[in-house]
């Protein structure tokens, strides 16, 4: 108890550390064990949540970097197919055009 309040407190009575008290409540000085344990649970709820968050991130940025290198070998193969394709297809002459008479 703070040395003000210790001279304070005998000559006040009961009605004095009520007020006190309610008023240590009231500017969040004195928490009650209830919404203490409340707050402890929350704070331990969001904390393994976010945890999870971070951790599934983490997975899903290696699966995205795997995945990145998937298709750019993907695309360098089909370049290479396309032009080994060309090599062996000679050009095609375009069919002539058809007008209406």
């Amino acid at each position: 108890m703070p040395a003000d309040l210790a001279g304070w407190v005998p000559t006040s009575g009961a009605i004095g550390l009520m007020l006190a008290t309610f008023w240590l409540v009231y500017t969040g000085k004195l928490v009650p064990g209830r919404i203490h344990n409340e707050v402890r649970t929350d704070r331990d709820t969001y904390r393994a949540a976010a945890e999870t968050a971070l951790k599934a991130s983490a997975e899903m940025s290696s699966q995205v970097s795997r995945l990145v290198g998937a298709v750019e070998q993907l695309t360098t193969t089909q370049h290479e197919t396309l032009k080994l394709v060309r090599s062996l297809v000679p050009a095609a002459p375009l069919p002539p055009e058809r007008t209406a008479a």
